[in-house]
């Protein structure tokens, strides 16, 4: 019933969200991909298959537009996911993603992305050798994007994640497995240059 409850809640704030934020959007002309560079934070949701539960993080993500259509970002995120039998894995997502953007100029675009990260992975938890891993990852989804002004704009994003699995043996030499290829929400305030 909780997990009802906050799925409701979350349907709520976004679709709330999605009506305010065009009515807040610029006047001035300024719309989507009408300025060559922006950086900002961002947080960012992260739920794997086989974690006990998703949880949100923070982070923080460039873009460059190469024309108002298209953009590249760089991002880098922070993320702590609990699993079964009490393992911890811990990751630094760094991620490098194609945008394209399905209405350019417009005070509002969704966009389709994909891309690849490389996540710096630390498997930990009692009674398991802790692990250090490098992988690599591909990844794809959409999103949206709003731009506030000449020089602010906030975006949303969904990407599926696909990693390869993370083993690590525990103190009886028995080989764990965690699924951590999973769904990604991300939420940004960008600053416009």
């Amino acid at each position: 019933m909780r997990r009802i409850h906050q799925l409701l809640k979350g349907l709520i704030v976004s679709a709330t969200l999605l009506m305010v934020l065009p009515l807040l959007a610029s006047a001035d002309g300024s719309g989507v991909g009408e300025t060559w560079f922006s950086i900002g934070p961002r947080a960012t949701y992260f739920k794997p298959k086989d974690a006990t539960k998703g949880s949100w993080y923070g982070g923080a993500q460039a873009r460059l537009h190469f024309t108002p259509a298209l953009a590249a970002e760089g991002s880098i995120d922070y993320r702590k996911n609990d699993y079964p039998g009490d393992a911890t894995i811990k990751a630094y997502p760094v991620q490098a993603t194609l945008l394209a953007y399905i209405f350019p100029h417009s005070c509002v675009s969704p966009f389709l992305l994909g891309g690849a990260g490389w996540y710096f992975t630390r498997v930990q938890g009692p009674g398991l050798a802790t692990k250090t891993d490098n992988r690599f990852g591909p990844h794809a989804g959409a999103g949206l994007e709003v731009a506030l002004s000449r020089s602010l704009s906030l975006d949303g994003s969904y990407r599926y994640i696909w990693l390869s699995d993370v083993k690590s043996n525990n103190k009886n030499a028995i080989t764990q497995t965690y699924r951590d290829s999973g769904s990604m929400v991300t939420m940004a305030l960008d600053f416009r240059f």
